[in-house]
């Protein structure tokens, strides 16, 4: 590829050869992208002959021709005449607009809302397959933030997506997560901006798909003033800044729709926000996008998120400590009528977040069986006053035992409540003490033996032994 550009140089030297006019500037003829050759001059005959030249040149001297069936010659203000004269001249078929590079359309004027159609597309795919099975939150969880939002940050990561697609991925993955009724998603207490906030923040780890699409992109403006040898850089330089300033920078008349998008992104940051998300040479889109959330830290979200706990029971934890269970009462306060609203377990006062799982006789029964077992204080009774237990400092192993155990807990005695709502009988307490246990045994074997000492070590085999 070195022997073609330096050809295609020299024939634009002393040659009627014209440069396409946005590449003047650079003097930039070709571009190579792994196997893939892209080739810039003016929508001329001459200037054609002379690339056709250099390309027949090459294929003399190393065996490369070109291969009719896979390239296309794409014009931009030729006449109709001219354009068949080229593609002529060429022997190629003319390609039309949009352009699909690594499964992304492009095209030289502002995105169109059916261009994103195929991002839609891929989505609806990838939830039909997934829709006959039976996933939990967790697995839910899970295929949002590395599939779908990974399907969605590729594509932010070239261009702003336009608000109707960027609300209708949050709708199908919030219908996902919750479980879909139609065209809405099924009943459930947090909000999508209560889901789409950090963990560190009380979230479950999303990114609020605007807001993260504005941080992404930011590192093209960041680049603009600490990688100035891109050629990309030199290239916007050239055409547009002129030494000016990004930041002083005035839009004219003219623009492409793409550098505008660019500028725009002057509204929703500043300088310092670009230089403090730029660590060691390379930019942080989420420490940016982390810096223009306006929220308290959770105090808890060490105890929830334990890589010790089960993903299941870490979802169970986050929506137990934020109130966000589905129980009787909150059923009633969203006007969903109900044959009754007594606990299903005790069957003696009114079902809630604190009754179920701190004054329900069942829940106590095991509280007390489980703490006792393993040599614990058993959790205060109180919901205010658990939320204090729960995050109080202890020592990292006697922590991650308990956050382990209570959260074994409560996704047990949850999930002993829908069986008694949906199927009509309890489990024993000596039946959920019997899995907790060993819930508890078998995770404390992936505690690194690296990062505790030997007398907790001893202090870990002793419960496991228990």
């Amino acid at each position: 590829m070195e022997y073609l550009t330096r050809s295609l140089q020299q024939a634009a030297l002393n040659s009627p050869f014209r440069y396409y006019p946005m590449c003047k500037g650079l003097k930039l003829i070709n571009l190579c992208f792994a196997d893939d050759l892209l080739l810039f001059c003016e929508g001329s005959l001459a200037a054609i002959r002379v690339v056709k030249g250099v390309l027949d040149s090459f294929a003399t001297a190393t065996g490369l021709s070109i291969n009719s069936d896979k390239l296309l010659v794409y014009f931009g203000g030729v006449s109709s005449t001219e354009r068949s004269r080229i593609a002529h001249e060429l022997n190629l078929t003319e390609g039309l607009f949009p352009l699909t590079y690594l499964g992304v359309p492009m095209r030289p004027t502002k995105w169109k809302h059916e261009d994103c159609e195929v991002i839609l597309q891929k989505f609806r795919l990838k939830i039909q397959n997934w829709a006959s099975r039976h996933l939990s939150f967790a697995s839910r969880i899970q295929l949002i933030n590395l599939v779908l939002l990974g399907l969605r940050n590729y594509w932010m990561s070239i261009f702003v997506l336009p608000q109707s697609i960027v609300k209708e991925i949050e709708r199908i993955c919030r219908g996902f997560l919750w479980g879909s009724a139609g065209q809405r998603s099924k009943l459930h207490i947090p909000s999508w901006q209560k889901v789409c906030l950090p963990k560190a923040y009380g979230g479950s780890g999303f990114r609020d798909g605007a807001t993260w699409n504005r941080a992404v992109l930011a590192k093209y403006v960041w680049a603009l003033s600490t990688k100035p040898d891109l050629l990309w850089v030199k290239w916007i330089h050239s055409i547009y800044l002129k030494g000016a300033d990004f930041w002083n920078y005035v839009l004219i008349a003219g623009c492409s729709w793409y550098w505008r998008k660019l500028c725009h992104l002057r509204d929703h940051f500043r300088p310092a926000d670009m230089i403090s998300a730029g660590v060691q040479g390379r930019f942080k889109s989420t420490r940016l996008y982390n810096s223009l959330l306006v929220q308290q830290r959770d105090e808890f979200y060490r105890t929830i998120w334990s890589r010790i706990i089960l993903p299941n029971h870490r979802f169970m934890l986050w929506q137990v400590v934020n109130s966000h269970l589905l129980t009787r009462d909150n059923l009633s306060r969203m006007q969903v009528q109900l044959a009754s609203e007594l606990c299903n377990v005790c069957d003696r006062m009114q079902e809630s977040h604190s009754h179920i799982f701190f004054e329900c006789i069942f829940s106590t029964q095991l509280v007390k069986c489980i703490f006792d077992r393993l040599g614990f204080d058993a959790w205060p009774l109180d919901y205010h006053n658990w939320l204090v237990w729960l995050a109080r400092a202890r020592k990292r192993v006697t922590a991650e035992i308990v956050n382990l155990v209570c959260a074994a807990v409560i996704y047990s005695i949850w999930i002993n409540r829908n069986q008694c709502f949906y199927e009509g009988y309890s489990s024993t307490v000596l039946k959920l003490t019997q899995d907790i246990k060993y819930t508890t045994k078998y995770r404390l074997n992936i505690v690194s033996k690296r990062l505790v000492s030997v007398k907790d070590q001893l202090y870990i085999r002793h419960l496991q032994c228990r």
